[in-house]
């Protein structure tokens, strides 16, 4: 019986040893509850300092605004609830971040509103329309990321009877 313990301890221990717990940078994802359905779109990434045995990345950007107007809009409703969502690189596998501080960021005309994220990384957007560039800063220990998406606030028109 102790040799079959024994031996289970060391086939577990080997198994932990062979997995790979290297991260390439996450991807960063804009949830929106939309009636009874999400709606998910993953935000662009911008200023990269990111370091792993897979490689590095480095990437940067220098108007953050005008970068994020630039991209895709994605339509949303004055004080809607969203929430941010990470996940790992497929391509470089695990999703292991040590605690990281995740901040996010409204741009708009050159003016910055800083969101209040929840313990669910959720937050609702301003109730003033208009066009804003959501800015969101992923930082662990060691490395950083940002993201960016073109918000367009937006009251949707209501079906009439």
């Amino acid at each position: 019986m102790k040799l079959f313990v024994g031996m289970l301890f060391i086939f577990t221990l080997t198994g932990c040893f062979g997995e790979d717990y290297d991260v390439g940078v996450p991807t960063a994802h804009l949830q929106l509850e939309i009636g009874l359905q999400n709606q998910q779109t993953q935000l662009t990434e911008a200023n990269i300092s990111w370091s792993s045995s897979s490689g590095d990345v480095e990437e940067t950007i220098d108007n953050i605004e005008e970068f994020g107007l630039s991209k895709g809009k994605i339509r949303v409703s004055p004080n809607q609830e969203a929430f941010l969502e990470f996940k790992e690189n497929e391509e470089n596998g695990g999703d292991i971040w040590t605690d990281p501080t995740i901040t996010a960021t409204l741009w708009k005309d050159g003016e910055q509103i800083d969101i209040e994220l929840n313990d669910y990384r959720g937050f609702k957007f301003p109730t003033n329309e208009g066009n804003y560039v959501l800015e969101v800063k992923f930082i662990d220990s060691t490395n950083r990321a940002q993201y960016v998406g073109n918000i367009i606030s937006k009251k949707q028109a209501s079906k009439q009877k």
